[in-house]
């Protein structure tokens, strides 16, 4: 049996991060994927990639990560997101700035693609803006199922002959039929947009092809007090409740 964990959009929420890995620790997987954006937004961006690295998940690129790279990519963000990559620019160490600006953009393993924002490869593509597009995005790649994240959602696709349709993606178990090619918007942990306030993340059995979701509770006030202590903006604080 093999299984694999899923997340994405931790946000520097280290708070976040943390439960998701306690919860994570009593479910055994052989390996954990981070759709990348690991910092932006939150107070905490050197402790939740010192998390990540230490527990050996494998993270893709994501579009903060790139905007750290130069001003090219920076000035794709709205100011308040830029004036927080700046921030956080400040707030980690060079070695860690090396590690994060060097990510792949995806990354292929058991018959699976991770990719933060469009596949093949895109970090800055939002999937909901190719909905009547599905189609051609199934084209982009070969896999039977594809992980992404970038828009703090959760959603699943599915192309059977070349026909996408779109569902609902619940807290709980969903079984990814064989046959039938899955993409899916694996949700947000640090700073989810779904309407439920709780961190997210998935854990795929391959044998059965079970995708369970998992919704954790977290200490939201921590996270927000501190992302106010630091004088950030504060609607990176207001979006988490």
């Amino acid at each position: 049996m093999t299984r694999i964990a899923i997340m994405s959009d931790v946000h520097g929420n280290f708070e976040a991060l943390k439960e998701v890995l306690a919860d994570l620790d009593g479910r055994p997987v052989d390996a954990v994927y981070c759709l990348g954006d690991m910092i932006g937004y939150g107070p905490q961006p050197q402790e939740c990639v010192d998390l990540l690295r230490g527990r050996g998940v494998e993270c893709t690129m994501g579009n903060h990560e790139q905007g750290l790279i130069n001003i090219h990519y920076l000035r794709g963000f709205n100011q308040p997101a830029a004036d927080m990559l700046r921030r956080t620019r400040e707030m980690i160490s060079e070695e860690t700035y090396r590690w994060l600006t060097t990510r792949h953009k995806a990354i292929v393993e058991h018959g699976c693609r991770f990719v933060h924002g469009l596949p093949p490869d895109s970090v800055t593509e939002y999937l909901w803006k190719y909905e009547d597009e599905m189609a051609g995005v199934f084209a982009r790649y070969a896999e039977d199922v594809c992980f992404v994240g970038h828009t703090h959602d959760l959603m699943r696709y599915t192309c059977l002959r070349g026909e996408p349709v779109r569902h609902p993606l619940p807290e709980g178990e969903t079984v990814l039929e064989q046959g039938v090619r899955h993409l899916v918007n694996i949700g947000s942990v640090g700073q989810p947009r779904d309407g439920d306030n709780r961190a997210k993340y998935g854990i795929l059995d391959l044998d059965s092809r079970v995708l369970t979701m998992r919704f954790i509770p977290y200490d939201i006030k921590k996270t927000a007090d501190l992302i106010l202590a630091h004088g950030f903006h504060r609607a990176f604080a207001d979006r988490l409740w």
